[in-house]
């Protein structure tokens, strides 16, 4: 007597045991299935399931505006050879490749190559808008960085100068001891006076400043005044 199959829909039970098989004995012995992993499935069914459902590297989502574009020129090339086309599709399984092009592309007719052509200008350009927003988020992204650097290098700068004004509030002599004493007159032309006058200009300039000197106060030889 003939095992009957179980058909239907796949519990999760049942995956599991399909893929505890697989990593175990690797995908390609499904006629041993039944046995060695318990499970009331045929061969083709178990390798169906691996393939489409259940395989690591399988691609979720919705097929891109890309793979749609491949899918389109290598059924002009290749028609229905689903297999041959999902090997140039990494992650889609040739079953989803079918159902695809049968819910979009059935019901259109076969695309011309002129058709296909345009289609793919049409994706080009789409993938280019697509790159040129993404560029302007990374630019808007860098602007924000580069204001956040010069706002906290704003709040530095003016907490500095409050620091340097407290520190003149509490301490007024502190701008005074750093900026020198300018020369008073007397000091210029005692400095004058002591040095080597050959032709008699500076004691010229000496008589006359000294003529200009209250009565109580005299030169001397050196050009400093002192009380009489």
């Amino acid at each position: 007597m003939e095992e009957e199959w179980r058909k239907g829909a796949w519990t999760a039970e049942e995956d599991r045991l399909l893929v505890e098989y697989v990593k175990l004995h690797g995908d390609g012995k499904w006629n041993a299935v039944a046995t060695l992993a318990g499970l009331k499935r045929n061969g083709k069914s178990c390798r169906l399931r691996w393939v489409n459902y259940l395989r690591p590297d399988l691609k979720r989502g919705r097929i891109t505006p890309y793979e749609e574009s491949v899918i389109l020129q290598l059924h002009a090339r290749w028609g229905n050879r689903w297999s041959t086309i999902a090997r140039s599709l990494p992650g889609r399984t040739d079953n989803e490749i079918k159902n695809y092009w049968r819910t979009h592309f059935k019901k259109k007719g076969k695309p011309t190559f002129r058709n296909s052509e345009k289609l793919r200008a049409r994706l080009l350009k789409r993938q280019q808008l697509q790159q040129q927003q993404q560029r302007r988020q990374q630019d808007e992204i860098g602007m924000k960085k580069i204001a956040s650097l010069f706002y906290e290098n704003g709040n530095k700068l003016s907490t500095f100068d409050e620091s340097s004004h407290e520190l003149l509030q509490t301490n007024p002599r502190v701008e005074e001891e750093v900026l020198p004493e300018a020369p008073n007159d007397l000091s210029i032309w005692e400095g004058l006076w002591g040095m080597d006058d050959p032709h008699g200009y500076i004691s010229t300039n000496r008589a006359i400043y000294q003529h200009t000197l209250p009565s109580h106060l005299v030169l001397n030889s050196f050009g400093t005044s002192f009380h009489v």
